[in-house]
């Protein structure tokens, strides 16, 4: 299954025969897509690192070809784009559903976020950042992940962005009973291209971990308990 997503309307269809994933724009897209950005702002001001949220033109273009094609030179695969007009996106379908999901079901939880800490270095050694990368935002596919949802991609290395991404995908498995292997797992696969967790990420985590927790209990638990300092650059 796929998640359930702010912007937009996600349905799973069959067109030619094929199971594809078709986006649509809801009306209130825009709406919450500046909620997004002012929380990024604010979270950069509160951090003393202040920072410009991504630009609300380059959320369609970077679902595009182009966008897909830079990724994958870097090493970062993701769906098949099969159209994409302005105000829908049709994707293959892919089988294992989101990253999130898989981890929480308990099948192979220490490579897939393996896996997902290796794209988000790969990315940063890059010169981008996905700026909302949450485990949702991944897909599972015969034990390898790839990246969806590539609206907010920026072409930034700052510490700030950089931990954005990190903190935001630590903040989206807090409230799963595994966190800590979980965390682990991210920190060696990020290692692998991008060295130690820049140094905000953590607090960033803490911050998120609120709005992106549906166990709060179990996150607090797991930020209480979480080995975290020494994954730190």
């Amino acid at each position: 299954m796929y998640f359930v997503n702010w912007q937009r309307t996600i349905s799973l269809e069959e067109r030619n025969g094929h199971k594809v994933v078709v986006k649509r724009n809801k009306p209130t897209t825009e709406f919450h897509e500046y909620i997004l950005f002012g929380t990024y702002v604010a979270i950069s001001i509160l951090l003393a690192h202040p920072s410009p949220p991504p630009m609300p033109g380059g959320i369609a273009r970077n679902e595009g070809h182009e966008m897909r094609t830079t990724l994958s030179q870097l090493g970062i695969k993701t769906p098949r784009l099969l159209l994409i007009s302005g105000d829908m996106l049709i994707e293959e379908y892919i089988e294992g559903g989101d990253l999130y999901r898989a981890l929480a079901s308990g099948s192979a939880g220490a490579s897939l976020a393996l896996a997902a800490g290796s794209l988000t270095g790969l990315m940063h050694r890059g010169g981008y950042v996905f700026t909302d990368n949450k485990a949702q935002n991944f897909l599972v596919r015969d034990g390898n992940v790839l990246r969806t949802d590539l609206g907010f991609i920026q072409k930034r290395s700052s510490t700030f962005a950089r931990s954005m991404d990190v903190g935001s995908f630590l903040a989206s498995v807090m409230d799963l009973p595994p966190y800590r292997e979980l965390e682990r797992a991210f920190y060696d696969g990020y290692k692998r291209h991008a060295g130690k967790f820049p140094y905000l990420s953590l607090a960033i985590r803490n911050i998120l971990a609120a709005g992106f927790s549906s166990d709060s209990k179990t996150a607090v638990k797991n930020m209480m308990i979480a080995d975290s300092a020494k994954l730190l650059g």
